[in-house]
């Protein structure tokens, strides 16, 4: 969006100034036009492009299709994620905007939105915010076209992003149920799959409906497990989410009626998470907390998978490579039922960057470590979470678990080389997604 708002910006300027023309024709529009002679180099091609033109300037892509993007495109215009493709869905959805309520409405309302919005929004926090900026400024008198505008490029009422990191958003083509429409009260329970027990704090969210403006559809279980979220449009959802209190995220389609609706969760709790009071309390290598993955980040719960721990590949002169490791100190004992690791790559690295060669210990004191388990990870591992074959006596009253990497994924990669320049990030990183323990108070 930081891209998409920047091209919106730069051309409500120049068409505002008459210094670029803008007909009711399509495509003519293009990012960087003076410096690529009309070639869609900046950007695949102008922001003006309508759903479905089949104007010769609105190409589209072999993964999005002719014609203007909608929001089920977004990680298929150029074949993957990128932020300058995938902003120009929501740049052209500001512009049809910008079309249908005129110049100087929709810059309040977008500029506005800017300061209503949660943090680090996706595409549908961001309609909320326009939607609610209009109801500060405007009485909400633009709500139906905007709806509509949202809808047309696929981000309608149950659309569906969970955070704005989800790469693969729900789309969907429709404005909200009419008003009057008898709403319901989605209820249930949230349990630890293991044991049975209620989980506390886990937040219970529709996504698309999440932003934390009045209406938003989301709630904490209580003490009991206990969740209620009454005022639920009748529909289905299809990335309603429970997520927090410790325990592993889970993801599902909901389909509400009129009345109640129970809907039930049981989630597998993670004692490693810092949810459940775990921390870090040492650890080696190179420390990349600022760029979100740093050794805490390993015990931070993400509903994307998200976070994770990287770090740096120091080679040996003979060869071998410098092992890492992490200490965690769980919130309380526990007898572990299991230990499961994900070693997927993370922080923008590619996969020869994850974790190969991994060991764990456990200790009760923190002083004196026994070897629990080791991994030895291939490509086919990779996000997803393993168990590791427990050793005898590792697994009682257990305090502390320590992570110790000794390897990448590089091996199965010959096509990358390290030298003389480093083609994958597999030459400098050791990373690992998510170390997970099961198991119940000792």
């Amino acid at each position: 969006m930081g891209e998409a708002w920047s091209d919106w910006y730069a051309f409500d300027y120049l068409v505002g100034r008459n210094a670029i023309k803008d007909t009711k024709a399509p495509g003519e529009l293009l990012g960087g036009d003076y410096v690529s002679d009309g070639k869609p180099l900046a950007r695949t091609q102008p922001l003006d492009c309508p759903v479905g033109a089949g104007a010769p300037r609105c190409p589209g892509t072999p993964g999005a299709g002719p014609g203007g993007y909608t929001y089920g495109d977004l990680g298929r215009i150029i074949g993957f994620p990128e932020v300058h493709a995938d902003g120009e869905i929501w740049a052209s959805t500001l512009w049809d905007v910008r079309s249908a309520l005129g110049v100087q409405l929709t810059r309040a309302l977008v500029t506005r939105a800017m300061e209503l919005s949660p943090a680090s929004p996706s595409f549908l926090d961001m309609r909320n915010a326009i939607l609610q900026a209009d109801t500060v400024i405007n009485g909400g008198r633009a709500h139906a076209e905007l709806w509509k505008a949202f809808a047309a490029r696929g981000m309608g009422y149950f659309a569906a992003s969970i955070t704005g990191a989800d790469t693969g958003p729900a789309e969907d083509f429709s404005t909200p149920p009419p008003a009057g429409t008898p709403t319901g009260t989605v209820t249930g329970k949230v349990t630890d799959r293991e044991g049975g027990a209620p989980i506390a704090g886990v937040a219970v969210r529709f996504s698309g409906h999440d932003s934390g403006f009045a209406g938003s559809l989301s709630a904490v279980t209580d003490a009991a497990g206990v969740y209620t979220i009454p005022g639920v449009l009748p529909g289905t959802y299809p990335k309603v989410y429970a997520s927090g209190g410790g325990a592993d995220s889970e993801t599902r389609a909901v389909s509400v009626r009129s009345g109640t609706s129970k809907v039930d969760w049981a989630l597998r709790f993670n004692w490693a998470s810092s949810d459940a009071g775990a921390g870090v309390t040492a650890f080696n290598g190179e420390d990349f907390t600022p760029y979100g993955c740093g050794p805490g980040d390993l015990v931070t719960s993400s509903v994307l998978g998200g976070g994770g721990w990287s770090t740096d590949k120091v080679v040996r002169p003979d060869g071998t490579v410098e092992t890492r490791f992490v200490t965690i100190k769980l919130g309380k004992p526990v007898n572990v039922s299991a230990i499961e690791i994900d070693p997927s790559n993370v922080c923008g690295d590619d996969p020869p960057a994850a974790a190969k060669d991994v060991t764990v210990e456990t200790s009760v004191d923190g002083t004196t470590w026994v070897k629990a388990g080791t991994g030895d990870f291939k490509p086919a591992d990779l996000n997803k979470l393993t168990a590791l074959p427990l050793a005898p006596g590792s697994a009682a009253g257990v305090k502390f678990v320590r992570l110790t990497v000794s390897s990448n994924q590089l091996s199965f990669y010959p096509d990358k080389t390290c030298s003389p320049q480093p083609s994958t990030a597999g030459c400098l990183y050791l990373d690992v997604q998510k170390l997970a323990v099961r198991g119940a108070p000792a």
